[in-house]
Order: C-alpha cells, then sequence, then structure tokens
C-alpha cells in the first residue's frame, strides 16, 4: 500500500508539471511496478515449509529429501513458487489456497556428525518475470549423519582369532538359506525342526540356516584397519550386515559397553554412537 500512496503522488505531480503524456506515462509505470511488487509479496506470504528427512543419512552418499510446501491461505493461490537449498530449487507452480504439495531435492555431508539446516529460501517472480522476491525461512533442522559404510572389513593379524572367524565363516540359525540338517540336540526351536524328514527316521531332524541365530558379535574400533575415520566407517559397514543377519551386535567403547541386540533400534542406536563419536 506504501507503493501505491507514493506511486500516485508521483502522478499527481506528474500531471503538474506541464508535460503531461511523459509523466502519466511515467506514473502507469510507476504504478504497475508497485501494484506488482505488492502481488509479489503477498505471494510469499502465509506459506510454510518442511523438511522430510529420511531415518538413516549417511556421509558422502546423496540422500533424497522430501520439501513439503503449505499454503495457509483461504483464498489466493500461491504461484512460481521457487524452494532453494543445497544447490537445488524445485519450482512449485501452483499451489491452491489451504493445500500442500510435495517435491524432492538430494543433498549430501561429507563428513559424519550433527548437522543442522539453518535456513531455507523461497523466491518468486510472480506476478512477472521482472522482479524475483525471496524470503528466508528459518528452520534449525537438526539431523545426525552416519559413518560412511565401508566393506571389506579386515582385522589385524593381532586381532582375536575368535572374532576374525566369527566375522569370516557363516554362522547358523533358524532363517535365511537352509544350510544343513542335523539331528536334535536340544535347545533347537521347535521351528527349525524338519517335520517330513523327521517322521522317516527314528530321531527329530533340525534344519540349520545360513547367517540367523549366530554367536552374538562386539565391534571394537581397535580391532578394525585404518585411520580412526575408516575404522569407525567399517564398524558402520559390520553393524548394518551382520544385523541385517539377525545377529546380536554390540560395541565397545572407551570405558563402556553396549551390549549385543537386535533391531532396528539396536542399528540406530550403534550408527548414533559411531557418528557422534570423538575418541582417539
Amino acid at each position: 500500500m506504501v507503493y501505491i500512496g507514493m506511486t500516485l503522488l508521483l502522478g499527481f505531480a506528474a500531471v503538474n508539471t506541464g508535460n503531461n503524456l511523459l509523466y502519466l506515462l511515467v506514473s502507469a509505470l510507476l504504478g504497475f511496478m508497485a501494484i506488482s511488487g505488492w502481488l509479489g509479496q503477498q505471494n510469499l506470504r502465509k506459506l510454510s515449509l518442511k523438511l522430510v528427512l529420511p531415518q538413516e543419512i549417511f556421509a558422502g552418499q546423496p540422500t533424497l529429501i522430501g520439501i513439503r510446501l503449505q499454503n495457509h491461505r483461504r483464498r489466493l493461490p500461491a504461484f512460481l513458487i521457487r524452494v532453494s537449498l543445497g544447490g537445488e530449487h524445485p519450482l512449485f507452480a501452483q499451489l491452491p489456497a489451504g493445500s500442500f504439495a510435495e517435491k524432492s531435492l538430494t543433498l549430501s555431508w561429507p563428513v559424519r556428525g550433527r548437522k543442522q539446516i539453518e535456513n531455507i529460501w523461497l523466491s518468486s517472480c510472480f506476478p512477472i518475470n521482472f522482479f524475483v522476491r525471496s524470503l528466508r525461512i528459518p528452520l534449525g533442522q537438526q539431523l545426525i549423519v552416519f559413518p560412511q559404510p565401508l566393506a571389506n572389513v579386515l582385522l589385524p593379524a593381532t586381532g582375536r582369532n575368535e572374532q576374525r572367524q566369527q566375522l569370516t565363516t557363516a554362522t547358523s540359525g533358524d532363517s535365511g538359506d537352509l544350510r544343513s540338517i542335523h539331528d536334535y540336540r536340544g535347545g533347537e526351536p521347535l521351528k527349525a525342526i524338519h517335520w517330513k524328514l523327521s517322521a522317516r527316521h527314528d530321531s527329530f531332524k533340525v534344519k540349520q540356516h545360513e547367517g540367523l541365530g549366530s554367536q552374538p558379535l562386539v565391534i571394537e574400533l581397535e580391532q578394525l584397519n585404518g585411520n580412526i575415520e575408516q575404522r569407525l566407517s567399517r564398524a558402520s559397514w559390520l553393524a548394518i550386515n551382520q544385523l541385517r543377519q539377525q545377529r546380536p551386535v554390540g560395541l565397545r567403547l572407551v570405558g563402556r559397553l553396549i551390549r549385543p541386540q537386535v533391531g532396528r533400534g539396536q542399528r540406530h542406536r550403534l550408527l548414533t554412537e559411531l557418528a557422534l563419536y570423538h575418541g582417539r
């Protein structure tokens, strides 16, 4: 409204100067610019934005981030809204009043640790592609970047023989690919009994599978090769790989022990500990 008022004053002043036609044209142009500026500002009002982050983000790996833009206005739609974050600029061409839309972009963090997305920018060239108006939206979005998984885990020659063997040989359990069938020794779960084969023999036969139901594994960074970041990456890969096989995995850090468990909660806990590790 301030822009419109100033333009009207300039218009009245122009009419009284004598060169009426020229100044009327200038006044009309200024009025058009003022109105378009006001419309552009209104176009960015009452918009909110939310980031949808995946549960796991790994250093050095491109990560798909969801963007949800919502128009809280009751009547007016939003036009040509561009979101800028991390060098990408997805465009929302039209967003009706009271609705939301979602798009995605790719971000990458080079190093592990606790990160924060401070701000995100909205911009629009509406109503004409002459001025671009921008709006900064503070987010303060916190996230944790896990160490990049590094495969081919090799223990040093001075490592523990038992743990080295656990890392390089298949383990048995009650799920996964069938490994062998043996006599019932007691203690195996009933679902592991091969009932059809047992009916043909005088004793129960038990199915033994690859990879599951194995002995717990405690990861120790000192037993892995490389510098500290490489060892954290190897530990990350090892935890993911073994937990995927339903093997209980724990982690020994300086002064404390995270006991072996299975499940997605344990995976998240181990990866978080590795991401925030500040030891030697």
